[in-house]
């Protein structure tokens, strides 16, 4: 439903990850985000990073007026004192304009909004939790000797970086490819070391009951493959931010500015060639991205593809050499890390991985590293300043302990109501979804059924979860920090190990429900309404009923929806990859998406950069099939009160980011800018037109025959 807030797109350590309501990581595709196949939160999974060089960000590069039909109301800058307003006109502005005139990001923050809103009160309910002395039990012990852990300054700064300068050695070490390989393959020498590959299990595409184990490509400085045939604004600040971290921790091991400048130049031509032929962030986000990575290897087949990269005995030290089959999402870049696994190419494979560990490893370091991370990313996000850090380990505990985390949580504040009371509204809008499916007369009855049959099989998870994965094997009393993350690190691990070959326990949610956000997954059909985006805006007590519908009712219609878009639509009620349309009804269905897409294409964010609208297709499919769930239940409601329903749903969307951000949202996000969400998503219903009056001619007008509602 939103994307995750980040801290940004700093590869590896700063790796982004967005998703969910406002959006995933890894290369396995959902509509809404689920944690990483080995289940590791974002910054413990050895990922790029992105940067650019420092003479070519230029501050006003980004030129952010000129929006047409509507100006970017995220951006504050083009908040000003005295603008005319229209409910007709823009209303999205109309409803927020005093809360985007006067709003402030916080420090360390390059976000504000209604999510954040919701985000911060379950953040200070379970920052008491870790500071708690008296909660007792194993959930309270992990949770508290992480944070403790993270807390301890005066260890980490004792510490300095005498944690990651034993690996660091070994890597300068290697001069042979022989040792290369031993190296990579060697699992206590290499932990944390990205080494250009990584295997894991998660859903298999083709059976949703079962674990597959994938083998998967190390990400890009850049992020985006793209960015190195045509650097954007975002390249080159990714760039610069990379390069100023990697100077900061070299330098701190020993090197030269010039060397440490020199050795990620040349990791930066070495992955150009990986780009090459690398799946883009376009490739992610389109229709066909599936058949893209779903390749499913049989071991023989593994073998063949390997050359001179050592892949089939890495995924055996590993521990995944016992698969009986694996996909691989990207065999393209496998045979180009083989054409360039050779002694030439030794010294640049040695840099990539330094480069990788250290920049990873420099916010779990101490102060300087740690403040050396916080610049380099507000190079790439345009935050300002270090947020307070009992936050930001809060936070670090619930992504590396959600289990823990979440079951104190519970324990301490009750949600069986809400639990309740969300799954019965869940049950509501389905129903109303079934007689949405059964009105659409582009589709055949054959089609038609299977769609409904699909919708009844969704499983609603709402608020948390009745079965938990068993953590009593965990212990962390009395680590320091780095040993904390490799023992969480190493649970996680030897938990995805089990899977190899396995059945999935759906009971089980792999993701944490103290996020402020919802999903929908295509592969065991289910939505999920978790208990973090139950703070208010979004839910409280007291809410009216036209609150409460254009708050939650829209985020639920909207996870359904889901379903039925462009890459909900080719799983089916089982969770499975599977064609179950009819050739023509499959052919009107992307006709009415395309036609979503081309809308969205005509929209100036900006001078010079529209919307790309393949990218949002499937976000803006839910956006307005939601709506019109919700508006169909409103039908039904006595007297119900439009202008408050929608006032509400445009409060849900108000938000502001920093520049910098709203332009990786704009060009790489599956998200439509949420002033975009209110504006586009109400002008294709007659009851915001009635409500407002308006009339042809007004902005906000669209005519019958222009709309792009696909259901």
């Amino acid at each position: 439903m939103k994307r995750k807030l980040v801290t940004l797109l700093l590869a590896s350590s700063l790796a982004l990850s967005m998703s969910g309501c406002k959006g995933t990581a890894e290369n396995t595709p959902q509509t809404e985000p689920t944690e990483a196949p080995a289940e590791l939160p974002a910054e413990e999974v050895p990922e790029p990073t992105e940067e650019a060089p420092a003479d070519v960000v230029d501050e006003g590069a980004l030129i952010t007026t000129g929006g047409k039909p509507w100006i970017d109301s995220n951006l504050q800058e083009n908040i000003t004192e005295g603008m005319e307003l229209s409910v007709k006109d823009d209303f999205h502005l109309y409803v927020n304009y005093d809360w985007l005139k006067n709003a402030e990001i916080e420090e360390g923050k390059t976000y504000v909004g209604a999510f954040s809103q919701a985000s911060d009160a379950t953040e200070e309910k379970a920052l008491a939790l870790l500071n708690d002395e008296s909660l007792t039990g194993h959930d309270a012990e992990l949770i508290q000797a992480y944070y403790k852990a993270l807390m301890d300054w005066d260890a980490r700064d004792a510490a300095g970086i005498t944690p990651i300068e034993g690996t660091v050695e070994a890597i300068k070490a290697i001069s042979t490819m022989d040792e290369l390989s031993d190296f990579i393959c060697d699992m206590d020498a290499s932990y944390f070391v990205p080494v250009l590959t990584s295997p894991g299990n998660t859903l298999s595409y083709e059976d949703s009951e079962s674990y597959i184990t994938y083998i998967n490509n190390d990400g890009l400085l850049l992020g985006d493959p793209a960015e190195y045939s045509e650097r954007t604004e975002m390249g080159d600040r990714t760039y610069e931010a990379n390069l100023a971290l990697t100077k900061a921790m070299l330098t701190r091991l020993g090197y030269t500015e010039d060397e440490a400048t020199a050795m990620f130049e040349d990791v930066i031509a070495f992955e150009t060639k990986l780009a090459e032929v690398s799946l883009t962030s376009a490739d992610a986000m389109s229709p066909d991205f599936i058949d893209k990575i779903n390749n499913v290897y049989s071991p023989e087949e593994l073998k063949e593809l390997e050359t001179t990269y050592p892949l089939t005995r890495y995924i055996e030290a590993c521990g995944y050499g016992n698969a009986d089959c694996y996909i691989v999402y990207e065999p393209a870049v496998i045979e180009r890390i083989n054409e360039l696994y050779t002694e030439e190419n030794l010294e640049t494979i040695k840099n990539s991985m330094l480069i990788g560990y250290v920049t990873d490893m420099a916010p779990m370091l101490d102060n300087e590293a740690y403040d050396a991370y916080i610049e380099a990313g507000s190079i790439v996000d345009g935050s300002t300043g270090r947020e307070d850090y009992s936050k930001v380990a809060a936070s670090r505990v619930r992504g590396s302990l959600m289990t823990p985390m979440d079951r104190a949580y519970l324990e301490r504040y009750d949600a069986a109501e809400k639990k309740e009371r969300i799954t019965k509204i869940c049950e509501e809008v389905i129903d109303v979804y079934r007689d949405m499916l059964a009105e659409e007369e582009w589709l055949s009855d054959e089609t038609r059924d299977l769609a409904i049959e699909k919708l009844d099989a969704i499983k609603i998870n709402a608020v948390y979860p009745d079965k938990w994965t068993d953590y009593s094997k965990l212990d962390l009393n009395g680590l320091s920090l780095y040993e904390c993350q490799k023992a969480i690190t190493q649970f996680y691990w030897d938990q995805d190990l089990t899977h190899t070959n396995g059945k999935v326990d759906h009971e089980i949610w792999d993701f944490d429900i103290l996020e402020a956000n919802a999903y929908y997954n295509p592969q065991d059909n289910s939505i999920n309404m978790i208990l973090g985006l139950l703070e208010e805006p979004f839910y409280f007590d007291g809410i009216t009923d036209e609150a409460l519908m254009g708050s939650i009712g829209v985020v639920i219609g909207h996870e359904i929806s889901h379903a039925f878009d462009t890459n909900g639509a080719q799983f089916d009620k089982y969770g499975n990859y599977s064609d179950w349309w009819t050739e023509e009804d499959y052919a009107a269905f992307m006709e009415r998406a395309d036609k979503l897409a081309a809308y969205y294409d005509g929209i100036t964010v900006w001078e010079g950069q529209n919307v790309p609208g393949q990218n949002i297709q499937t976000e803006a499919i839910a956006d307005i099939t939601g709506m019109k769930a919700i508006l169909k239940i409103a039908e039904g409601m006595e007297g119900f009160d439009y202008d408050k329903f929608f006032t509400a749903y445009a409060k849900v969307w108000h938000e502001l980011n920093t520049r910098e951000m709203e332009f990786y949202y704009c060009t790489q996000d599956s998200h439509p800018l949420s002033f975009l969400r209110t504006n586009v998503t109400l002008q294709q219903f007659d009851e915001f037109l009635e409500t407002y009056d308006i009339q042809e001619g007004d902005n906000m007008y669209l005519a019958p025959e222009d709309r792009i509602m696909v259901w």
